[in-house]
């Protein structure tokens, strides 16, 4: 299987790819500052697609992926995790599974955190078909209390547990690579 890999930090522009068949597509995504952008996707035959964004709110925007899956032996997952510092955004994740495909699987996982921001998700699936195995979870809430009494318990402060949290929160979607690239604020295309 091909594999082509794309790395964008904080320069999101619209995206659209068509993965031919037997190919497989990553895209990882860390925003420091979201803005309104699309990505789009169609799908043939046995490919792979991950769509990975990690990012902050802090003015008003819209990200709206699409996919268009049309053949068969497909996997396609799109994972959203977001802070809402100030502002607001709408996340959209459309996928659409064509009438007499088969073997396809679907997940979107759309997770946000609010601080002083809004989020509001749209994880739609169109499934035209009953070959399908299809996931959708949407999480929007505040940082896990207990995490960050059990931080402040062994002497951090309640900001640098925060910091901590939320480094975690949108890391732990990337390999270790690119969260080294983000670090240095590189960009990268394998």
């Amino acid at each position: 299987m091909d594999k082509k890999v794309i790395n964008l930090i904080d320069n999101v522009k619209d995206l659209m790819y068509d993965v031919k068949d037997n190919e497989m597509l990553i895209i990882n995504i860390f925003n420091s500052n979201m803005t309104s952008f699309a990505i789009n996707t169609k799908q043939y035959n046995n490919s792979y697609v991950v769509i990975n964004f990690a990012g902050f709110i802090n003015k008003d925007g819209n990200i709206n992926i699409e996919s268009l899956i049309e053949g068969d032996n497909n996997h396609y997952i799109i994972n959203f995790h977001g802070i809402a510092s100030s502002c607001h955004g709408t996340i959209k994740a459309n996928v659409h599974v064509k009438p007499g495909t088969k073997n396809n699987e679907v997940k979107e996982d759309l997770k946000g955190i609010l601080e002083e921001g809004t989020l509001n998700f749209m994880p739609i699936l169109e499934i035209d078909t009953s070959e399908v195995k299809a996931e959708h979870y949407a999480t929007i809430g505040h940082y896990p209390l207990e995490e960050l009494f059990y931080l402040q318990t062994k002497g951090i402060s309640k900001e640098e547990a925060i910091k901590i949290l939320k480094k975690s929160f949108l890391f732990n979607l990337f390999a270790e690579d690119f969260i080294k690239q983000i670090s240095y604020g590189k960009e990268q295309d394998e």
